[in-house]
């Protein structure tokens, strides 16, 4: 009986103890009355792996090549030669039969005696008449212009003009060369003292100033007029300083190809005042001979840069 109420004893203090804790929600099977059975987790859906996105590779712009810039020079300008500096010295070479090295710039001059055993006329080869006491200065040493009462005399040769005979054949030839192709060559200045030079001179400095006269003339026996183988030509229309420029037109256009052939040089070609001390002047040609004039034009040196080159 002690163990009987005993074990009822424990009964009810279990019954107690259940009773006064609060009861846990359980949640209901899936199936009454049967044997629970964990209930086991949907699947997690593998997720198909997002495909990395193919990223077609965008074509590079096919850029024109860039040319490679030149890089720009540096050399820098030497500016005027030496020589083109106003002064008055005689220069190394006045021998008459070194005439092709006399070099004449605002530097180097030749004296006032220095006058050509050989000229003749320019026009006719015919000898030259005895020289006048006093020369006047002619419509092609003040560059005349239309409407000038001395301009016609521009538009025919000088009667006047002298040249060395050592230079007339080649002139001739030339001249006759021109014509055969249809153009008309006037010699509008050839041979010139030191007495009409300085003349010359004076009357530039006077019109425009000295420093302009310095460019477009030359100081008495720095002319290569008194060489007497160089000649102002024209083309018998308008005086060549008329036009932009002379030797883009037909006749000196073709004196400017072809005047070499003939033994001729333009003394004072564009963009090479710093070597030649003067401005551009296609209508004034020197006469250095057809081998020399040949080797010049193939060069395309100045005569005054030829002389630096080879007799400096």
């Amino acid at each position: 009986m002690a163990r009987a109420a005993s074990a009822l004893t424990a009964i009810v203090v279990v019954t107690t103890l259940f009773s006064c804790v609060a009861p846990t929600a359980v949640a209901p099977s899936a199936s009454a009355g049967a044997t629970a059975t964990p209930a086991t987790a949907a699947p997690t859906a593998t997720r198909a792996p997002t495909p990395t996105p193919t990223v077609t590779p965008t074509a590079a712009p096919t850029v024109a090549p860039t040319a490679t810039p030149t890089p720009a020079s540096t050399a820098v300008d030497p500016g005027p030669a030496p020589y083109c500096a106003v002064a008055d010295e005689l220069t190394p070479n006045t021998d008459y039969d070194e005439h092709v090295r006399t070099y004449l710039d605002w530097t180097y001059a030749v004296p006032g005696t220095y006058v050509p055993p050989d000229l003749v006329s320019a026009v006719s080869g015919a000898p030259m008449a005895a020289q006048r006491a006093v020369e006047a200065v002619g419509a092609a040493e003040v560059l005349a212009r239309r409407g000038d009462p001395a301009y016609a005399a521009l538009l025919s040769d000088d009667p006047r003009a002298g040249i060395r005979m050592v230079a007339y054949a080649d002139l001739a030839a030339l001249r006759a060369a021109a014509s055969a192709a249809g153009h008309r060559l006037v010699i509008m200045s050839a041979y010139r003292s030191y007495d009409l030079q300085r003349q010359t001179f004076e009357y530039w400095t006077r019109v425009g100033g000295y420093e302009r006269a310095l460019r477009t003339s030359a100081r008495p026996g720095h002319s290569e007029h008194q060489l007497g183988t160089a000649i102002d030509f024209g083309d018998g229309e308008a005086a060549p300083w008329e036009y932009a420029d002379w030797s883009t037109t037909s006749t000196g256009g073709w004196l400017a190809t072809r005047a070499a052939e003939f033994g001729f040089v333009m003394s004072f070609p564009k963009g090479k005042t710093n070597v030649t001390c003067y401005d551009y002047e296609p209508w004034h040609y020197r006469w250095v001979g057809r081998t020399l004039a040949l080797q010049l034009a193939a060069s395309r040196l100045a005569l005054r840069e030829h002389q630096r080159a080879g007799l400096r």
